[in-house]
């Protein structure tokens, strides 16, 4: 189907798609692998085989970075777990509401993620309906205020469930000195 020339226009800036969370988790997931297709599966599979190359490994690999500095400096800075680089985007929906406008205090938050950032094994989607963050002087309900932080505490319990050990680089080493002699 082509799109109208205002679907064109309103599907940039996220307006008139939908995507389910395995959706979501199923485009990371190739962004991971380097390119791939994967299809969801909730069984363990040892030697699992990807299907057809569905975007080029240079366009994967700069999806990644760019994926990875949305969590150093952009809008999910709340997702740095230390030992784990994190790399995901941010999504915030205002829900529609019955009258065909969507309301103004009501939103949809997502935040999709792959850990660990610099060769990726797990993908994780945490999506939120309604949420609010009542911790600061006004509410906030941004992804990066409410499903950052839960995918965060996600992988900062899960990640030594799955057997991932933490990586440790120089910012988050500290140095030790001997302690001077009088």
């Amino acid at each position: 189907k082509k799109w109208s020339e205002l679907s064109t226009m309103t599907i940039s800036y996220g307006h008139g798609l939908s995507a389910t969370p395995l959706h979501l988790a199923t485009a990371y997931a190739a962004i991971g692998n380097g390119g791939y297709k994967v299809t969801p599966t909730l069984q363990i599979q040892e030697n699992q085989k990807y299907g057809e190359r569905v975007i080029s490994e240079k366009v994967a690999k700069q999806a990644l970075t760019m994926l990875r500095s949305v969590v150093t400096e952009g809008t999910a800075t709340m997702a740095e777990v230390p030992g784990y680089p994190v790399a995901g985007k941010t999504g915030t929906a205002d829900k529609p509401s019955p009258t065909g406008r969507y309301y103004e205090d009501k939103v949809i938050t997502n935040f999709a993620a792959l850990f660990p950032a610099n060769n990726p094994k797990y993908v994780l989607v945490v999506t939120m309906d309604e949420p609010e963050d009542n911790t600061g002087e006004e509410v906030r309900r941004t992804a990066g205020w409410t499903a950052v932080p839960v995918a965060a505490e996600i992988i900062t319990r899960i990640a030594p469930l799955l057997g991932l050990r933490p990586q440790n680089n120089k910012d988050n080493l500290f140095r030790v000195l001997p302690a001077k002699m009088n």
